[in-house]
């Protein structure tokens, strides 16, 4: 049962992520709607997006853990289509809609169920994967252009009273993000992130080319800063702002003490540069190649 809370949990977040920054953006398409690239093969494009959402490793696992249950997954026309049988939360007929350069899914008016949207992010993964773009830099920068007031071209949300929340994702081919450059974790970016308590937490935020990832309590805390790239002083600005918002004792000496990026042991706190393997798998969380880890642990 862990593991399929995991699986679940990832399902959910992934979703909550992005439509935490998402829903408060109406940025403008790239081109009208239903006006696509001419070079955009959309047909070619629906037919890579679902190869892919159908390889995905967690989508499988997923439905392993439901075995009398029936996933469809098909191309009809110019959508996707996900029908979903014997599974008490997510029985239900769910469309992906090509309308030009976009990707849309339109939740329901009203509606709190948010199953529909969690399974768009798994086709915004396969989407990004078809384009060769890294899901994670995506969902970064998405994140970076709502905490740094940029217009947001690639994930658009459209609200509308009567028909509900529509979601659009540009999947006509590579985005274009010099902003990643000169995003980090700011208080925009820490909006909906409290300080720990005693109690266990644990979190994700993600800006631009930085992801923090907090595990633990206001005693004992471990905080992963993870950037795309080699480690600079995005990071360095990201573990500040943090820290303070978390507020782990040993916060105080932080602020006072680490005034440059670099690997050191303070009053209550302590930070390397690199992830243990082990930590890793127990949290879940994928070392991945081109990307620079720094870690700080506070408490014993």
């Amino acid at each position: 049962m862990k593991k399929l809370s995991k699986i679940i949990i990832s399902l959910m977040l992934v979703g909550a992520i992005v439509m935490s920054f998402a829903a408060c953006s109406s940025g403008g398409d790239k081109k009208a709607d239903g006006e696509a690239n001419s070079s955009f093969d959309s047909a070619a494009t629906l037919k890579g997006i679902l190869e892919n959402f159908k390889a995905d490793e967690q989508y499988n696992e997923y439905k392993g853990y439901y075995p009398d249950a029936t996933f469809e997954e098909k191309i009809e026309g110019n959508s996707i289509l996900l029908n979903i049988s014997g599974i008490e939360d997510a029985s239900g007929s769910y469309e992906y809609k090509l309308d030009g350069d976009y990707l849309t899914y339109t939740q329901p008016a009203n509606s709190e169920d948010y199953v529909g949207y969690s399974f768009f992010m798994y086709l915004k993964s396969a989407a990004e994967k078809f384009n060769g773009i890294d899901s994670d830099l995506a969902t970064g920068y998405i994140s970076g252009c709502e905490a740094f007031g940029i217009e947001d071209k690639y994930m658009i949300t459209e609200e509308d009273e009567a028909t509900g929340t529509t979601s659009k994702l540009y999947v006509a081919g590579k985005f274009d993000m010099p902003e990643l450059d000169t995003m980090y974790i700011n208080d925009k970016a820490l909006e909906y992130t409290e300080a720990l308590t005693d109690d266990d937490l644990n979190g994700v935020i993600n800006c631009g080319k930085i992801r923090a990832i907090y595990y633990g309590n206001k005693n004992s805390a471990d905080i992963i800063f993870i950037e795309f790239g080699e480690r600079s002083d995005l990071t360095y600005q990201s573990m500040v702002n943090t820290i303070a918002k978390l507020q782990p004792n040993g916060a105080d000496a932080f602020a006072k003490d680490y005034t440059e990026l670099k690997e050191t042991e303070g009053d209550g706190f302590k930070v390397t540069f690199a992830l243990d393997e082990s930590f890793a798998e127990e949290h879940s969380i994928e070392i991945k190649d081109g990307y620079s880890y720094t870690v700080v642990h506070f408490g014993e």
